[in-house]
């Protein structure tokens, strides 16, 4: 067990840009859901929406992306946005410029398909976090984003490496960890989005989002076929059964 307490109230927003996924087990739904179980308000803009994962994807226009980030900062406001899943450089320019117009300012937790994902030329450098995943050696993989100026988690079965500056930090995976799942990569920006949003520093909102995600996954319900969901409302209280008398 982790040392995750039931949030109390809701504190900070958090803007989730990415695709939706009609089983619920990953894309905005997961963050969505990683977000609220530590006390986030959580907002999202839809990238593309894929029927399943084996889909191809209904891409969002750039336009209305852009239109989606724009209402939300307009009404609700962010403290942190996380941006995951864009495809293709229409719709990474169109994030990119939100960035540097409305967004201005606001920290940035960028979730990348890989080191070499086209999204991180544009994007990367206006994010206060990178989250890559990470081959056999994360360490290797997030010190060398990390020698251009960004803050990079690297993330494996193994465990998470994150590297801010000169200082490298290694968060080994707690065992059983390693089991098939849907959803750890835009739940666990999410989670780390979330504690940004409320004040925690990145080391700590890093390790927070880790420890949450791992139970997650530790006590993920066996669900659908193949990989399972998480388990992401661990961190709630339980709600005694409605009665019906």
């Amino acid at each position: 067990m982790t040392g995750l307490t039931p949030p109390t109230r809701t504190a900070g927003r958090v803007l989730i840009v990415g695709p939706s996924y009609a089983s619920g087990t990953t894309g905005i739904q997961a963050a969505i859901k990683s977000a609220g179980a530590l006390g986030a308000f959580a907002a999202a803009a839809v990238t593309s929406v894929i029927a399943d994962e084996t889909a191809m994807p209904v891409l969002i226009p750039p336009a209305s992306i852009a239109a989606q980030m724009r209402a939300v900062l307009a009404d609700i406001g962010a403290d942190v946005l996380a941006i995951d899943g864009l495809a293709g450089e229409a719709q990474i320019q169109a994030v990119a410029d939100i960035l540097e117009g409305e967004a201005r300012g606001i920290p940035v937790v960028l979730g990348l398909a890989a080191p070499a994902d086209e999204a991180k030329t544009l994007l990367a450098p206006l994010a206060r976090l990178v989250v890559v995943p990470g081959d056999a050696d994360t360490r290797a993989t997030a010190s060398a984003l990390a020698t251009r100026g960004l803050a990079v988690l690297a993330t494996s079965a193994g465990g998470n490496v994150l590297a801010e500056g000169g200082t490298v930090t290694a968060f080994p995976a707690r065992r059983g960890t390693d089991r098939p799942i849907r959803g750890a990569g835009p739940s666990l920006a999410a989670a780390i989005a979330a504690g940004l949003a409320q004040g925690l520093s990145l080391a700590a909102a890093a390790r927070r989002g880790r420890d949450y995600v791992e139970e997650a996954i530790l006590t993920a319900p066996d669900f659908g076929r193949g990989a399972a969901p998480l388990n992401h409302v661990h961190t709630c209280r339980p709600t005694p059964p409605a009665s019906f008398e």
